[in-house]
């Protein structure tokens, strides 16, 4: 069942594009340790400095989709393809198939339908393409934008990283995002994507693939399917 186009945004990721924990306040449910400004300051500049070691990422995803009128979570599996400078496909493969691609400053969608991929003009382009390049700014390490964001850190003990948007027109999507740093703080291991009222998605990371050789053509967004992916 393809969900309507707002809910459907996130279901990236593209998703898009983890994990359970619940809305706002239960995402934070467990015990935590706020991370004191000095200290936040130095792991966002030890983190941004890792994560620039890091030319691609090959990583399979898990989605929890949680929306508060339904009783079920909403579980999709896929993989996650990133390389510098700003290149980023998310894709699921089960139970449906979804992939979003950004491209430099172009974001294009496709959906699995009928037993062919369709290219299709993503609805709120501008909401979508900004969440879009969040994630690939984040996977390239770029979490300390004070323009952008409130920005603090906890410790679960391994660090997250929250941002609260700014812009009060981005606002009216997204409450704020949760991003758990891996233990070598050079990737992430988790994104909360949290929607106003009680709406969340969680994505979760795992089995990364680090600075494998990567082709720019599975980025191409100019075609009618999304460019075949070897698995791993």
């Amino acid at each position: 069942m393809i969900l309507p186009i707002k809910r459907h945004l996130f279901l990236i990721l593209l998703m898009v594009l983890p994990m359970v924990l619940g809305s706002m306040g239960t995402g934070f449910a467990q015990e935590v340790n706020p991370i004191p400004p000095g200290r936040l300051t130095q792991i966002l500049v030890d983190a941004e400095k890792n994560f620039n070691a890091v030319k691609t990422i090959k990583t399979l995803l898990t989605q929890e989709k949680n929306i508060s009128i339904f009783s079920e979570t909403i579980i999709s599996k896929g993989f996650c393809l990133f390389k510098r400078p700003g290149k980023l496909r998310l894709e699921f493969t089960v139970p449906f198939k979804s992939s979003l691609m950004v491209n430099g400053s172009k974001v294009y969608k496709y959906e699995y339908f009928n037993g062919s991929w369709k290219k299709i003009n993503p609805g709120n382009k501008e909401i979508l393409g900004m969440i879009m390049n969040h994630i690939t700014a984040w996977m390239s390490g770029r979490f300390n934008d004070s323009n952008l964001y409130e920005i603090s850190g906890f410790s679960r003990p391994g660090v997250t990283i929250l941002l609260t948007p700014k812009n009060d027109e981005f606002k009216k999507f997204i409450h704020s995002f949760e991003l758990g740093l891996n233990k070598e703080l050079n990737g992430l291991d988790y994104i909360i994507i949290h929607e106003p009222g009680k709406d969340f998605t969680k994505i979760r990371f795992h089995n990364d693939r680090l600075n494998e050789k990567m082709a720019d053509s599975l980025f191409n967004g100019s075609l009618d399917a999304p460019p075949p992916v070897e698995p791993w």
